[in-house]
């Protein structure tokens, strides 16, 4: 749960720090004072996507750092461990971002963190519930979310099952479409690849080739320069010049010049050795190059063959690759390529029955997941039901309908038709209500109220944040168009949700905020010149006061006062009985 929240530069905020401890707090004060700044600087550390103009007018940052426990948080702990971000036995995170112009940077537990990986950690910690989130109920595509929370962690693992089973079979329908691309796209790409795969064949590719060619002409082009080095090095190591020595001439007469001092001298024997084995060494040097010499001639037509060999691999290269290596692989690609799409058929056989494989497998985890539902449904509305009768309707009726859209490309049901799939399964959910006694369930669009549907997304809140494993839930102004009676059994709800875990609640009614076990109180007013948001705890006396602002009393009014230490004396017994008695279901 939520236990401190700091905050500096942010919108009206310049500086504020608070301390929040488990069960139900609610932040107070009047319309504009900046209690929902406070919600949003929550939302930002969580992850929601905020711009620059967030940050307060004269500075260049902003930043937001919240502290969690996340004992009670097992799925975020697993997220951070994912993350390598939480150690074995660690059950504090801290969660920080600061806003800069045109970015921000996210930290968690003082490290370096993405804001993808910011998010995931962020929904598994808090559950915030803004002022307008009740409108989320009137879209349709959303019931089937609220459906699934309700039905808790043995539920979760259903879905998770139909899930996974209908990612593989999406996986074997996009080989199947790709392998039948369509046949005029097919027949042309076979063109191409018989073309390119025959052209390449008849080239006679061979590694390293371009720079043997290469070699090869450099020799022939400057052939009579090569003969003539060659011939003057082999002069002067074995020539018969009368103008010179040469050098093998020279050798053998030192040589044998040693040979007669070693006769004498032992020690010299290594050094005529040595000497007479670099003689031999220039001998066959010699040989070697008078042999290159023999074989030496300019070639004309051999210089002309390897220049046309030569454009004809720069041609090829400019279509398949910038080496001779890169076309070969080039080659045995469009040759593979080539071979799957003549055998094409076989594969099709092939993937077609894998695709029937797994979309029996996705349709019989839809199936279970469908029955689960259907179970679920009938739970959900008699919950549902019973809660809004305890929050003042006096006859409402909810019905979860749940529906199928049949589809030839879908998966099986029980029945053996074919349903259209996504990854939330085969069903369609829609929630249609009436609040009045005798008329007809209908759309919730059609029939509810702003108030009545602030009630039932307090109530979804309620009964399917159970299964959920989220500690906190944030309340921004959910008493929005409810008073009086309804008020009261609104607060008692939320007493009830926070039992077991945090409540955070912005409210205007004094019937709510009586209930809470903390009260923060918002306030904004003016500093050197500028506006500023001020946010602190209340105490027992100050309670009573504020209760009595809201009650739309004066300072001066001792009546007020006296109604809100009555009803603070109140909330205490009432918290104390609601908490006594077991959360309905």
């Amino acid at each position: 749960m939520l236990r401190e929240l700091s905050i500096r530069n942010f919108a009206l905020i310049d500086e504020l720090a608070l301390e929040f401890g488990a069960g139900f707090t609610v932040l107070t004060g009047e319309t504009g004072a900046g209690k929902s700044i406070i919600i949003d600087a929550l939302n930002a550390v969580l992850g929601q996507r905020i711009g620059a103009d967030a940050i307060r007018e004269g500075h260049k940052t902003a930043r937001i750092e919240a502290v969690f426990d996340t004992g009670d948080a097992p799925k975020a702990c697993r997220a951070l461990q994912d993350a390598s971000l939480l150690e074995d036995g660690e059950e504090t995170v801290i969660l920080s971002r600061q806003i800069a112009s045109g970015r921000s940077t996210y930290r968690i537990n003082h490290r370096t963190a993405t804001l993808a990986v910011l998010q995931q950690v962020g929904r598994h910690l808090v559950d915030i519930h803004g002022q307008h989130e009740h409108q989320t109920l009137i879209h349709e595509e959303n019931h089937l979310s609220f459906l699934d929370s309700f039905g808790g962690a043995k539920h979760r693992r259903l879905v998770d099952a139909y899930q996974e089973a209908f990612g593989v079979f999406e996986q074997a329908r996009r080989a199947l479409q790709d392998l039948r691309m369509g046949e005029r796209e097919r027949a042309q790409r076979l063109d191409m690849l018989r073309f390119q795969v025959q052209e390449l064949t008849a080239a006679d590719l061979q590694a390293d080739e371009e720079e043997t060619l290469a070699s090869q002409r450099s020799r022939l082009q400057h052939a009579e320069k090569i003969r003539e080095a060659i011939g003057a090095a082999c002069d002067l190591l074995d020539g018969d010049s009368p103008h010179q020595v040469a050098v093998i001439a020279a050798l053998q007469q030192a040589l044998r010049e040693l040979e007669t001092a070693a006769a004498v001298d032992a020690e010299l024997a290594a050094p005529t050795e040595e000497l007479a084995g670099g003689a031999v060494v220039i001998e066959e040097t010699v040989r070697g190059l008078r042999g290159y010499l023999d074989e030496l001639e300019a070639d004309p037509d051999r210089l002309e063959q390897i220049e046309q060999r030569l454009a004809d691999l720069s041609g090829l290269k400019r279509k398949y690759g910038d080496s001779v290596d890169e076309m070969i692989q080039f080659r045995d690609r469009a040759r593979a390529e080539l071979a799957e799409l003549e055998n094409i058929e076989t594969r099709d056989d092939e993937l077609r029955r894998d695709l029937r494989q797994r979309a029996d497998a996705a349709g019989a985890a839809a199936c279970r997941l469908s029955q689960a539902r259907v179970k679920l449904a009938s739970a959900l509305q008699k919950a549902v039901v019973r809660e809004l009768i305890g929050l003042g309707m006096e006859a409402p009726a909810l019905s979860v309908c749940l529906d199928r859209e049949p589809s030839a490309e879908g998966i099986p049901g029980e029945d053996g038709q074919r349903y259209k799939a996504t990854r939330r399964g085969i069903d369609i959910c829609r929630f249609l209500f009436s609040a009045n006694p005798g008329e007809p369930v209908r759309p919730l669009s059609k029939v509810a109220s702003g108030g009545e549907l602030s009630r039932l997304m307090l109530v979804f809140k309620s009964i399917c944040s159970r299964g959920a494993e989220i500690a906190t839930i944030v309340f921004d102004e959910v008493d929005v168009g409810i008073g009086g009676r309804v008020a009261h059994a609104v607060g008692e709800r939320i007493v009830g949700l926070a039992a077991a875990g945090q409540v955070l609640c912005v409210t205007h009614l004094p019937q709510i905020a009586r209930l809470a076990d903390a009260q923060v109180s918002v306030t904004k007013l003016v500093q050197d010149g500028r506006t500023v948001i001020r946010a602190q705890p209340l105490q027992e006396g100050q309670r009573v006061e504020e209760i009595a602002r809201m009650l739309g009393g004066t300072e001066a009014d001792e009546t007020a006062r006296q109604h809100a230490r009555e009803l603070l004396e109140d909330g205490v017994a009432d918290r104390e009985r609601l908490r006594g008695a077991p959360a309905p279901r």
